[in-house]
Formats: structure tokens, C-alpha cells, sequence
């Protein structure tokens, strides 16, 4: 009897101080990993939920054995922050050592188009783009329009424009006659305005007649950094400055160009980064 209490008391000695190499399963019996969860109801594993103040900030996240966050630690950060670059937004996020990196992806793209389709513009003063100039804003992406980003970062803005001449004047003599229409895209962004230039042809032959509104579309890209959450206001306008050769100048009429021909102006905006 004293030898077999000695041999249990030996085993039971031996288990505290001989580390354990083995595996652990949840829902089954043969783990295939250290931790090996299944479940057949698809219930889900829950990570710890905090609320981060921002990515290169670890609390309120602490170690359990003090000193900082060991690499890989994972959350799943509850709050939005909107003061820059480093925001944080609902989602699982992960710790690198100096900073919480998304462990999801984050989408956002947003299209603003014109309408509706084939508005008429007016030619403008000749003194194109300054206080005399005759803007005339696209329905649908004129003032009153905005952008809310869900994330801060940078966003790729696309602008895409077209413009059609209008009806020209038939020729006094000759069988064939054209002119151009020029003008100016206005793209104004949290104030800042940015202008490109378009232009269109219109032309007459007397064996064929009108042929007009040859479209002329045009392309920005912009790239800016914003901040969620922010409201940032935009509007698209035009100014048509050139008209010679048009019926009634470009003024009123058939004469006038076309802003939208066949295809909306748009502005679209997406998350990059």
C-alpha cells in the first residue's frame, strides 16, 4: 500500500511540472488544431467587443500580464471616430505592435448623376469664368448636392461630362456649313472649383441636312483625403461662351446646346484607402 501511494503521488507530481502538448476541440472529438471549434447550429465565435478611440491608440485594450498588446491580439472595435487619419469604424481589427489594422474589407462607392437627361444651355458672356460669366448649374448634380464619406482616408473622385452643339444658322450660300460651340465645365468641391473645357460641332449639307449635338465628353479624376462622417457639398455647372454661326447665337431656341446627350453627367466617388 505504501509503494502504490508513493507511485500516485509520483505520477501526480510529474503531471504539474511536465508541460501538456495537446489539442483542444469544441464540438467535436478530434481537434484538427490547437482549438478546433465546430458547432452544426452555425452559431459563431464572438470576439471581445471594445470601443477603440482610434488605430494607433491600444486602449482600452490592456495585456492581462501588463506592459503593451501582444501582436495579434483581436477585438471587435463598436465605435466610429471622424477626426482623421487614424478613425476607426464597426468591424474586427487586429494589433501589429504599434497600431489596430482592419481585418475587413471597406467599401464605399457612390454615383451622382444628371437629370434629367438633354438640359438646353444658353450661351454665356464671352468673359467666360468670373463674376460676368453665365454658369448654369446640371440638375441633379448642381447645388444642393453632397457627398458623406463612411470612412476617413483617401477617396477617388471621377467626373464625366458630355456636351452637344445646337442648331447652326443654314448658310447664305454654299452647300455645306459648320461651327462649334464652346464652353466650360465647372466642378466645385467643399468650395474649391475645378474647370475643363468641352466643345461641340454642328454642321449642315445641303444633300443631307443637320447633323448636330456631336458629343463631346470630357473626364476629371481627383483624388482627396476626407474625413468620415463630414458632409462635404458639391455642384456641377456649365458655361457655353462661344456660339457664332448658331441659330439666335446659341441664345434661345434650337440654337442652344445640349448638356446630358445620350448619356448622364455623372460624379462618382470611391474609397481607396
Amino acid at each position: 500500500m505504501k509503494k502504490t501511494t508513493k507511485l500516485y503521488l509520483l505520477t501526480f507530481l510529474l503531471g504539474i511540472f511536465i508541460p501538456v502538448k495537446a489539442q483542444v476541440a469544441i464540438g467535436k472529438t478530434t481537434p484538427e488544431g490547437m482549438l478546433d471549434l465546430q458547432n452544426n447550429n452555425s452559431i459563431g465565435l464572438v470576439f471581445p467587443k471594445v470601443a477603440l478611440t482610434a488605430s494607433n491608440v491600444q486602449a482600452p485594450v490592456t495585456n492581462p500580464n501588463g506592459g503593451s498588446l501582444v501582436e495579434g491580439t483581436v477585438v471587435f472595435n463598436t465605435n466610429v471616430t471622424n477626426t482623421g487619419a487614424n478613425d476607426v469604424s464597426p468591424g474586427i481589427y487586429a494589433w501589429d505592435g504599434s497600431q489596430w489594422n482592419p481585418q475587413y474589407l471597406r467599401e464605399q462607392s457612390e454615383k451622382f448623376e444628371q437629370s434629367p437627361l438633354d438640359i438646353r444651355t444658353e450661351t454665356g458672356s464671352t468673359a467666360y469664368n468670373n463674376g460676368s460669366s453665365d454658369w448654369m448649374e446640371v440638375d441633379g448634380i448642381g447645388d444642393g448636392s453632397s457627398f458623406t464619406p463612411k470612412y476617413s482616408g483617401i477617396y477617388r473622385i471621377e467626373t464625366n461630362f458630355n456636351f452637344g452643339a445646337g442648331k447652326i444658322n443654314l448658310p447664305s450660300s454654299g452647300k455645306m456649313s459648320m461651327s462649334t460651340q464652346e464652353g466650360l465645365f465647372r466642378f466645385t468641391f467643399d468650395g474649391t472649383p475645378h474647370v475643363v473645357y468641352t466643345h461641340s460641332y454642328s454642321l449642315y449639307n445641303e444633300d443631307l441636312g443637320y447633323y448636330e449635338q456631336f458629343r463631346h465628353d470630357t473626364s476629371q479624376v481627383f483624388y482627396v483625403n476626407l474625413t468620415a462622417g463630414q458632409v462635404y457639398p458639391f455642384k456641377v455647372e456649365i458655361d457655353i461662351f462661344v456660339s457664332d454661326g448658331f441659330e439666335n447665337n446659341g441664345d434661345s431656341g434650337d440654337g442652344r446646346g445640349h448638356v446630358g446627350v445620350e448619356k448622364p453627367c455623372t460624379v462618382e466617388f470611391t474609397f481607396i484607402e
